[in-house]
Parts: structure tokens; sequence; C-alpha cells
């Protein structure tokens, strides 16, 4: 039996890929049910997507879809998914993108429902893989509202969360943004562990330039670091020039300002405990078990 032709070999394998993706996502409970989606660039007019409706649990090659750069289905039988429109401004935005997962981390979400963004750089690793972290606008989802504001983002970051929503990861293979997406939620849950255990510090200016200096030494291309401002809405664009991180940008670990001091107001000191004699209380109860003996003769 003669191989497929080099095109639809090329199809089977981002198959696979995209089930393999889809149900590793599924099985770490980044998504529930029909939730998430994943999506791969096959030629330059078409993309290869899970559809709308099915279980990414028990998702096979043979349901995936064939769709082209407006959305249009072109092959398979399920319908494509209304969330389809934010892989296609990520093809549209990023032509070194071929691979788009959305998913629905949950310490991501966690985070983007308190109020408090990922953006600080806490990890040296995430300097070297992303940058900032962001958060977008709320959208209403499944409208054209998210696409329109992922545009925003997509041309500097690779992941990003959704808020109130999920998250988005691209990446030169389905692969590639699943790894991104790991990661992410992996600094997520550090930095929820972290907080539980008191306030957080993100890493000074002077160690994220270093960073950033290993990092083009290593032949890495250099990520983008959201500027900081106090007070700053979670998602909203910088407009002003870089300041330096402030600790207490988007976190309400411990009361603005505060950087985790203890409060000022004294606690209540303890009072001492009164002396015992050791002698009266041996004999007091002697004499108590002694009358309950009694008693019961």
């Amino acid at each position: 039996m003669s191989p497929p032709p080099a095109g639809e070999a090329a199809e089977q394998k981002a198959r696979r890929d995209i089930v393999e993706v889809i149900r590793r996502v599924y099985a770490r409970g980044w998504i529930a049910a029909s939730d998430g989606n994943v999506s791969a660039l096959l030629t330059p007019d078409r993309v290869l997507a899970t559809p709308t409706g099915i279980h990414k649990g028990s998702i096979t090659e043979d349901d995936l879809i064939v769709v082209d750069r407006s959305g249009r289905r072109l092959s398979g039988s399920r319908a494509p998914s209304s969330e389809l429109l934010m892989h296609l401004a990520a093809y549209d935005e990023r032509p070194d993108v071929r691979g788009v997962v959305h998913a629905h981390p949950t310490n991501c979400i966690a985070f983007s429902l308190a109020g408090v963004s990922l953006a600080q750089c806490l990890l040296p690793e995430i300097v070297f893989t992303f940058g900032s972290i962001p958060t977008t606008a709320y959208t209403t989802p499944t409208t054209e509202e998210v696409p329109r504001e992922i545009r925003k983002w997509l041309r500097d970051f690779d992941a990003m969360i959704l808020d109130r929503h999920g998250s988005l990861t691209v990446g030169a293979s389905v692969f590639d943004a699943y790894d991104k997406l790991e990661r992410m939620e992996h600094v997520a849950e550090i930095t929820f562990r972290a907080r539980m255990l008191g306030p957080i510090k993100p890493l000074a200016p002077a160690q994220i330039a270093h960073l950033q200096a290993v990092g083009r030494g290593l032949g890495l291309p250099e990520r983008k670091i959201l500027p900081v401002t106090m007070g700053a809405p979670v998602g909203a664009a910088p407009t002003s020039a870089p300041k330096p991180p402030s600790p207490c940008e988007s976190c309400n670990a411990c009361p603005a300002g505060t950087l985790g001091a203890p409060s000022p107001s004294p606690t209540p000191r303890q009072q001492p405990r009164p002396e015992v004699d050791v002698d009266d209380l041996v004999r007091r109860v002697s004499a108590s078990v002694g009358e309950a003996i009694g008693r019961r003769r």
C-alpha cells in the first residue's frame, strides 16, 4: 500500500496531535465536558479544530473539522465552535503561530475572579518564557468582543488569562501551545500556595533586567514585561512608559502599600498565669478521691 500524500499525512498527524492535547487538558481538569478547544493551522487557508458540543474526554480524530480562515466549515460533520474566532484572530495576528489552545485552568480563573493579576514577575523562568502573563479585560464569551480584545495582546504575549473565562495560549504547534498552558497554570498554583503562606514579593527591577541580559546571551527572544501601575484595572493596556514593578500591583494579600508589614496596632498583653501550690492541690484531690471511695462502700 502506498503512503498517503504529504498533505494528507500531515493532516492525519495534526488530528492525532489535537486529540492528544485536548485529552491532556481534560485529564488535568482544566476543562469540563464540552468546554475548551484546540486548533492547528494546516495550510495558510485551512484550520483543523475541535468542534462544538462534544465531550473532550472522548473526542476522536474523526470528530474534528476543517474550516477556512473565515470560520466556514470545509469538512467534517459537526459544527464549528463559536470560540473558534479566538483561534482565527491568533493566526491573523501572528504568522508564526500554528497551534492554539483555549482552556479553563482552575487557578488562573480563580485569580481573575479575585482580581489578582499574574503580570508580576515572580519566578525567573517566567521572565525567560513569558515575560508577563496579562489578564485581558472582561468580554462576553462567544461574541466578537473576545477576538477584538485578545488582538491587543497577541502580538506581544503567547499566554494570557481571559478575565472570568479561561486562558489562551499560542505556539509553533499544538504541543507548544499546550506546554505554555501547563507552565502558566503551574505559575498560578505556585502563586496561590505562596499567598496562603503570606504576602508575596516579586522580582526586583534589577533582577529582571539581569535575567533579560542572561536570556539575550543564551539567544532567547526577549519577552515583554508589562509596566506596573498601582490601581490599574486588570487587563488595562499600558499607556505610559514602563515603571518599576510594584509588589502591591493587583494584589490583595495584604493592606495596600504595607508589603505585609505587621499591623501598627498593639497586640493584647498576655496576663501572667497565677502560681499553683502543687502540694495543696494534691491534698485536695486526695481528699476528694477518699470521700468518693467512702461513699461507694
